[in-house]
């Protein structure tokens, strides 16, 4: 009796602990979207450690183990359903729940833009390089060593300034040298003038007057010897007599004969004093030049700018020894560059496919050929590619302006002009490109002679509208038909939400962000148009162009 009495209460207190406490159940699941509280809280129990100890006692009080096993296994089938209805509540609640909140989802999706006005313009783009009007790289004529250099780079300096000073001493015994060469060609010139001279008058006057007394005894001698020739014939005068003066005759006349040798040369001797002193003059005026040459270069000791503009480059340093222009063959060592910032320019590439167009965009004048080519092609009635009715009034020439972009200045917008084409391509694996030179002219272009040598995109206005209706690029869609156009945001009145409408529209320029809208019903300045359409229910948006 103490066993099944025993048994009894082991029961009693097993089924009370298979009871389930279902009062801890509690709804509190929250939504993240922020639609409130939908989901639930589970507390259930159940001492399943207690029905182990019971199985394990019914075999110490003689009972078999498959009543309590059955006992366990409903336990086990009771929390599987629990579990299950729970799992099932919660769904249908979170499904209902999305189910209300998938149409505002679906706006989250959709983007719109508003249809407005203004001008548009399709332009032709290159990139180039910024560089100033000129650029003058400074070499000295003289040789030295730097002594001293009172600028720095980035500076501006006036024409004349001084830019470096060098060593006088090797040039100021290039002057002394040179004072030496002038003062001793001086003196040969001296020299060689003289004996002109003294050859010009006593030399020739001396035998002047020689051949002039040979000629008066020749006269003479001339007369005794007829005289005797008579004489002799009438056989008053012996042979002797006859003999001595027709000898006499003869000296006289070999006489004559050598003073008329030396006056030929004594001219012969004149021209070559004239020669030597053509020489002498010669030598002379190179020894001054060279003089000169050596002063000049002793004054350009002090190097000084040619111009007045910006220090780009200084090239040497205090200490450095530098190599003259005159006396080396590779024209001097290079010392500073100075650039006429007076002016920028931009030294721009442009493909052989927009150089036509670009050609009509500069003023006659910039174009090859300029002014007298472009009267001859309006002569022949060649219409232009472009419009070129753009007036630059401030500066009063004719063409379209070009804007320039400096990435250093994100912010400004520069402009110029065509100033010059270049005829001439250029080649580089087989991509033709010509070069166009572009004057800015906008008042911030001193900016811009902070970089030189920096790369600059360049945009030539080749094609545009003025106050058109614009439409976004990205509202462009195909509609159900192919048909380009836009969809509309309208509202449905039934369902008091919006929905697209699509409307078959004709488009003009388009530059890749708006595009000109020649025909649209309705469609018009300040109408809502879907850059993207909205997806719902798994509907997919068509935005084919």
């Amino acid at each position: 009796m103490g066993q099944v009495s025993t048994a009894r209460d082991e029961n009693q207190r097993c089924g009370s602990l298979l009871q389930v406490d279902l009062s801890g159940i509690t709804c509190g699941l929250y939504d993240p979207i922020g639609f409130g509280p939908i989901g639930f809280g589970l507390s259930a129990w159940c001492d399943s450690t207690s029905v182990a100890d019971i199985v394990k006692n019914s075999h110490a009080i003689g009972h078999p183990s498959s009543e309590y096993e059955l006992r366990e296994q409903e336990l086990i089938e009771l929390k599987k359903a629990i579990l299950t209805i729970l799992f099932v509540v919660v769904a249908v609640l979170g499904w209902r729940q999305l189910s209300n909140t998938k149409l505002d989802l679906a706006f989250l999706q959709e983007k719109t833009a508003v249809v407005g006005r203004g001008d548009l313009s399709i332009p032709i783009t290159g990139t180039g390089e910024i560089h100033p009007k000129s650029r003058s790289v400074i070499k000295p004529e003289a040789s030295g060593e730097v002594i001293k250099i009172p600028v720095d780079p980035g500076q501006l300096v006036k024409a004349g300034q001084l830019l470096i000073r060098l060593d006088q001493e090797e040039e100021r015994r290039n002057v002394t040298r040179g004072e030496n060469e002038v003062a001793r060609a001086r003196s040969t010139l001296a020299q060689q003038r003289l004996r002109l001279q003294e050859r010009e008058t006593s030399g020739i006057a001396q035998i002047e007057a020689r051949i002039e007394g040979i000629r008066a005894q020749l006269r003479d001698a001339e007369f005794r010897l007829n005289k005797t020739k008579r004489l002799y014939e009438q056989q008053i005068e012996n042979l002797d007599v006859m003999t001595r003066v027709q000898s006499s005759y003869d000296q006289l006349k070999a006489q004559l004969d050598g003073a008329m040798a030396d006056r030929a040369q004594a001219d012969i001797a004149i021209e070559l004093s004239k020669h030597d002193v053509e020489l002498a003059t010669k030598a002379f005026e190179i020894a001054e030049t060279n003089l000169r040459d050596g002063e000049k270069r002793l004054r350009e000791t002090e190097i000084r700018s040619p111009i007045a503009g910006m220090v780009s480059k200084i090239s040497v340093e205090i200490g450095a020894v530098v190599q003259g222009g005159k006396t080396t063959f590779t024209g001097g060592t290079e010392l500073v560059v100075v650039s006429d910032i007076s002016d920028i320019y931009v030294r721009t590439e442009v493909s052989d496919a927009d150089i036509g167009a670009v050609m009509w965009l500069a003023p006659p004048a910039a174009r090859p050929g300029g002014q007298e080519l472009a009267d001859e092609l309006a002569a022949d009635g060649v219409v232009p590619l472009v419009s070129t009715t753009g007036i630059m009034h401030e500066l009063g020439v004719e063409g379209i302006p070009v804007k320039v972009f400096v990435d250093s200045f994100r912010e400004e917008e520069f402009t110029g002009i065509i100033e010059r084409i270049d005829p001439e391509p250029r080649k580089a694996q087989n991509i033709v490109t010509y070069i166009v030179h572009i004057r800015v002219t906008s008042k911030n272009r001193k900016m811009l002679a902070l970089v030189p040598g920096m790369q600059a995109d360049v945009e030539f206005t080749a094609d545009a509208v003025s106050d058109a209706i614009l439409v976004p690029h990205d509202a462009i869609h195909r509609g159900p038909n192919s048909e380009l156009g836009v969809y509309v945001r309208e509202l449905d009145p039934q369902s008091q939400e919006h929905k697209p409408r699509f409307v078959k529209c004709r488009f003009g320029l388009d530059n890749g962000l708006y595009a000109e809208l020649l025909e649209g019903e309705g469609v018009d300045e300040n109408v809502e148009v879907y850059t993207k359409l909205p997806r719902r229910f798994g509907e997919d948006d068509d935005e084919d162009e």
